[in-house]
């Protein structure tokens, strides 16, 4: 099964009609062997532009399992619905989904580091990463020392070999070419 996101914004002034949606909506899912892995009220919001005279409207959003007659399903449905305003409906590659799921399991391990008393790792690091690096810091401080003693040397090389440097204190000249 393909995973799915719809999101659909409903008027708020028809609230017996909101919740028909939402039933008809779990039942179009279900109905057709999908699984709502989430359904979720984000709540009235502001419109950032007015649709059929409307400034506010009610936000849902779901994440769900299923195939492309669902899809059709909810399309037909959301579109036909005079009480909803807007809707889109958005198809997951595997390659978005491993992402989305690491995505949530750092945040998840940073918010269960910080619940510990820990502080978060600079660039999302893990602790095994620091502690692992903690060993190697002798090394790295010798030969930090030891650089510290030799010059530095020029970013282009010496200069040797160079056809348009000079040996008289480093100006340019120039050659004429026939």
């Amino acid at each position: 099964m393909k995973r799915y996101e719809v999101m659909y914004i409903v008027d708020p002034a028809n609230e017996e009609g909101i919740d028909e949606v939402k039933k008809k909506v779990e039942g179009i899912i279900t109905g057709r062997e999908g699984a709502i892995v989430s359904f979720e009220k984000l709540g009235k919001k502001r419109l950032a532009y007015s649709i059929d005279k409307r400034q506010y409207g009610v936000y849902y959003l779901i994440d769900l399992k299923g195939d492309a007659r669902i899809v059709q399903a909810l399309d037909y449905f959301l579109r036909m619905s005079p009480i909803v305003l807007r809707f889109i409906i958005l198809a997951f590659s595997d390659k978005e989904l491993r992402l989305k799921e690491e995505t949530e399991r750092i945040q998840s391990e940073e918010a269960e580091r910080m619940r510990q008393g820990g502080r978060p790792l600079p660039g999302g690091g893990h602790a095994a990463d620091d502690e692992s690096s903690d060993g190697d810091s002798e090394t790295a401080d010798t030969e930090s020392d030891e650089s510290e003693t030799e010059p530095a040397e020029e970013p282009f090389g010496s200069g040797e070999g160079h056809a348009d440097d000079s040996d008289d204190g480093g100006e340019i000249v120039e050659k004429k070419v026939e």
